[in-house]
């Protein structure tokens, strides 16, 4: 029970007791007052009433018997009797004792005794007879339950307003309580927010300031935290001077890229040469050298945002090489001479010096390969260039026989074979357990897959042309009706992953349409596990992060994919509020032989712990590899060494 709730009751059971016992001692007093006036009252006609019998003789039996007739007709009394002394009645008025108005209970509850008095008459020194007066309580009654009525309305009115009053000044003044418990839990989500709002009463005030003091220190702390891994993570991975990826975490991401589980599709390699460095070294100056290599890297990144599946690196002191994941020969192309143009325009390339100093090679397998193959064609390819006396470049297509059909398909095939897939619902599911680190499946992934030529074809071919041709939201739907017909027809009550693009949570018409339809079946939300990528994650940024809020309100949960990736992962953690951080499988396929990826997935354990989150190692492939992710302090993972994917 809360403090509000805890004051609200103790306080309203004194107001209630407090009215009560008003209540109770006003209605005792009304009592023995109306008590007392019905003794007098008696009194008092007992005397005046026998006076005026003694004036009128002991004989007159029938004068007696009017003045007394007139005195009980006024309706005050229940008995008057007049007896000689002989014991004998003489005159006797008796009025029944029946109540009108009056419930019975009352009647039984306040009991007024009936106040009868007994007067000796005398005519002179002679006694004449005995006189009794006995009161009608009827009018006491009456009166008494009247005042009761009336005050028990007036008190019950007053007891209302006064609670209601009472509830209304704790919510204000306890106001501050609320806001307290807010931050706090923001606190522990790792949004360390400062209340600006100062309460007026002094204990609060000063418990607020000290948890604003608490706040800013955290964040600092925390801050300091994210900064420290965050430089170690850029320092493995990064080149220092342009900021790509270095040569060993680029070619992880290669492995990764063409790994047996992810790698069905193939890739492309663009190896960038800038010829003739030393020279330049000489002639200009190493800063002149470094401002170029910078600016090439520059325009490289930039022109590459078209294709957020590829990454970039630096390979050697004069190279720089690009991955594009499932990218078909005609799109290579298209990349290759993109690139090509951007960089070949700048200051130096278009100038008789840097005239043959600017070589491209590119090389594209369709279908599994190793990234040693694409590296020695792509540095035979630069060979060859060197032979020209011009900058240029040159696209190879090495899949030979290897090569899937369809990926020589025009962008226009593509998208014709994707809306006719979405539009009949030709999408098969595969899933992959997620286990934890108890060995138990967690929960399922899954896996899209499409046929094309009588082929099962992964998301890694045909993902890239849903991307680049806005199909999405279309695609992203059409997967979902198909996990919940699935789910439908399942009473397993599993629990199922499913990747959506963020930019389909983007897309206004989708979003409402997934949370109506989340709103609608929320059993099979708390069933479900929507799943993005970090890399498209942050390229829509901050403005995705109330959406999922909104949809996790729904009863399911979120997860990032391939996260690590960026060096500013750790940084964008904290706008998102996710249940799951599925660490990119570059980290666990080099793990044992890499102290900074090691330390870095210890790090994100224990950052991620603290906001109640669960670390997930993507790419487990080995034995080793699973044992040191649990020493580290994953909660599960996902690879071909704990389950490949099946069809649903």
């Amino acid at each position: 029970m809360t403090l509000l709730r805890e004051l609200a009751l103790s306080l309203t059971l004194l107001l209630i007791l407090l009215f009560a016992g008003s209540f109770v001692l006003s209605v005792n007093d009304a009592r023995h007052y109306l008590q007392e006036q019905l003794n007098s009252h008696s009194q008092d006609t007992a005397t005046s009433l026998g006076v005026a019998i003694a004036s009128a003789g002991a004989g007159n039996i029938a004068g007696m018997d009017s003045m007394i007739d007139a005195v009980f007709d006024r309706g005050y009394y229940r008995q008057i009797r007049f007896t000689d002394m002989s014991g004998n009645v003489l005159v006797n008025s008796e009025h029944p004792g029946t109540l009108e108005g009056v419930p019975d209970w009352f009647v039984k509850l306040i009991d007024l005794k009936t106040a009868a008095v007994t007067s000796e008459i005398n005519s002179g020194w002679v006694p004449m007879g005995q006189l009794l007066v006995a009161s009608h309580p009827g009018y006491a009654y009456r009166s008494l339950w009247s005042k009761v009525s009336k005050d028990a309305l007036l008190f019950g009115i007053g007891l209302i307003v006064a609670m209601v009053g009472l509830n209304m000044l704790l919510g204000v003044v306890l106001r501050p309580l609320t806001r307290m418990e807010q931050q706090a839990n923001r606190i522990c989500d790792r949004h360390f927010e400062i209340q600006p709002e100062l309460p007026k009463t002094r204990d609060l005030r000063k418990v607020v300031q000290a948890m604003n003091r608490m706040a800013e220190k955290l964040e600092k702390a925390f801050s300091e935290q994210v900064a420290l891994t965050e430089e170690l993570r850029r320092k493995s991975v990064k080149d220092p001077l342009t900021g790509l990826l270095n040569r060993r975490a680029f070619n992880r991401r290669m492995k990764t890229v063409l790994s047996e589980d992810i790698g069905e599709a193939g890739a492309s390699l663009i190896m960038i040469q800038v010829r003739g460095l030393e020279v330049l070294n000489r002639s200009h100056g190493q800063k002149f050298v470094d401002d170029l290599l910078v600016t090439v890297s520059y325009w490289l990144g930039k022109t590459m945002l078209a294709w957020p599946e590829a990454f970039s690196g630096r390979w050697n002191g004069s190279g720089f090489s690009v991955c594009v994941p499932a990218c078909n020969v005609d799109e290579i192309r298209k990349v290759t001479e993109r690139l090509f143009k951007v960089l070949v325009a700048m200051e130096f390339f278009s100038s008789p010096e840097g005239s043959n100093n600017l070589h491209i090679a590119a090389v594209t397998h369709q279908g599994r390969c190793s990234p040693q193959l694409l590296l020695e064609h792509g540095d035979q390819q630069l060979l060859e260039q060197e032979a020209r006396v011009k900058n240029c470049w040159d696209v190879m297509d090495i899949s030979g026989e290897s090569g899937y059909p369809y990926m020589g398909w025009s962008d226009t095939q593509w998208v014709e074979a994707l809306k006719e897939v979405m539009a009949k619902g030709l999408i098969e599911l595969y899933g992959q357990p997620i286990v934890g680190a108890d060995g138990e499946v967690a929960f399922t992934e899954v896996l899209a897959r499409i046929t094309l030529d009588g082929e099962a074809v992964s998301a890694d071919a045909f993902m890239p042309v849903v991307e680049r041709y806005d199909l999405y939201g279309a695609f992203d739907r059409a997967v979902f009706f198909a996990l919940t017909d699935y789910m439908d027809d399942r009473d397993d009550y599993r629990t199922y992953s499913l990747n959506i693009s963020p930019y389909s949570l983007m897309d206004d018409d989708f979003y409402h349409w997934l949370l109506d339809a989340l709103r609608l079946r929320q059993d099979l939300a708390r069933r479900l596990i929507l799943e993005t990528a970090e890399r498209s994650l942050m390229l829509v940024g901050e403005r995705v992060a109330e959406r999922v809020d909104t949809l996790v309100a729904t009863g399911c949960q979120f997860s990032i994919d391939h996260f690590g990736v960026s060096s500013q992962a750790l940084t964008f953690l904290q706008m998102i509020n996710a249940h799951y951080l599925k660490v990119d499988g570059s980290f666990a396929r080099q793990l044992t032989s890499s102290y900074e990826n090691q330390l870095y997935i210890r790090t994100l354990s224990m950052m991620a712990e603290s906001r109640d989150m669960s670390v997930l190692a993507q790419g487990v492939e080995q034995e080793e590899a699973w044992e040191a992710l649990k020493q580290l302090g994953v909660a599960g993972g996902q690879g071909y060494y704990l389950g490949h994917p099946e069809l649903l």
